[in-house]
């Protein structure tokens, strides 16, 4: 059977819309603005510029289907780091990634100096921001359970159409259909075991070994995130940080992300340019 993706607009309880809204963040260091320059387009990061898209494709088929609908303000499901670390990384040229990781490293103990920083910060998600919520409220019964179903399916509800928010976000974000997901699982590891991917991956560890981070894997897929993992490594251990300390793990933080980008070379060169669409979706895997 076929699952279609349910929006993040929709919350597991109902039909509550989500929406949130991003600040302008200060560089707690110099009292300036933060730079944002590294962002999407909009000061938005990859995802949510992504789901900008999506909502304007639901306000044009619900409108279609004679519903009134409002694209939401920009949502951020994460922080923006994510864009400038892992398998995503691989997807930003070498100097999107410096100008980044310069002042940020990987976005991690910089979160702690600059957390009202958007480009660390993962914004509040605030539902009563989402005009849409009024909107169905305002309907009787009968056009609110129509409304819902020009929505969104919901297997539970009797609902098995696809709605706009289903339509949209398969479109934009990628498709929960498993017959889908097992032909990206199979591209993914026909990337993973390419030749020339494989080699690359292995020139890239031993470009880090080199430089003495020793990252557990030099396999596609793990390499990506093998220094990350190292300097993270206390923050997931529940080691608490204080301020100062954490301005000069920014500093070896910054150096680790540098040596991760000047090592990478090939192996992000193939994955931008042959794998695009398949490095950050994993087949479902990791």
């Amino acid at each position: 059977m076929r699952r279609t993706l349910i929006s993040i607009a929709v919350t597991v309880t109902g039909l509550t819309l989500l929406t949130g809204c991003g600040g302008t963040g200060t560089d707690t260091g110099t009292g300036t603005p933060a730079a944002t320059e590294p962002a999407a387009a909009g000061g938005l990061s990859d995802e949510a510029a992504k789901r900008q898209e999506a909502e304007k494709m639901i306000a044009d088929c619900m409108k279609e289907k004679g519903f009134q609908y409002e694209v939401v303000p920009p949502i951020e499901t994460r922080s923006r780091s994510a864009d400038f670390t892992g398998a995503a990384s691989l997807l930003k040229t070498d100097e999107e990634l410096r100008q980044y990781r310069q002042k940020y490293g990987f976005g991690i103990y910089s979160a702690q100096l600059y957390p009202d920083d958007p480009m660390v910060k993962l914004p509040d998600v605030n539902p009563d921001a989402n005009p849409n919520n009024k909107i169905r409220e305002g309907l009787d019964p009968a056009r609110q359970q129509a409304w819902d179903a020009a929505f969104s399916s919901d297997p539970k509800a009797g609902r098995t159409e696809p709605g706009c928010s289903d339509l949209a976000y398969e479109k934009y974000l990628g498709s929960a259909d498993p017959d889908v997901q097992a032909e990206e699982a199979r591209a993914y590891e026909q990337y993973r075991t390419d030749p020339d991917v494989v080699k690359a991956a292995h020139e890239y560890g031993d470009c880090l070994r080199g430089k003495g981070y020793k990252v557990a894997s030099t396999e596609p897929g793990l390499i990506d995130n093998g220094v990350y993992d190292l300097i993270n490594a206390p923050m997931m251990n529940g080691e608490p940080v204080s301020a100062a300390e954490a301005k000069t793990r920014l500093a070896e933080e910054i150096t680790a992300s540098l040596a991760d980008l000047d090592c990478r070379g090939d192996y992000a060169t193939i994955a931008r340019t042959e794998y695009a669409s398949i490095v950050t979706r994993g087949g479902g895997v990791g």
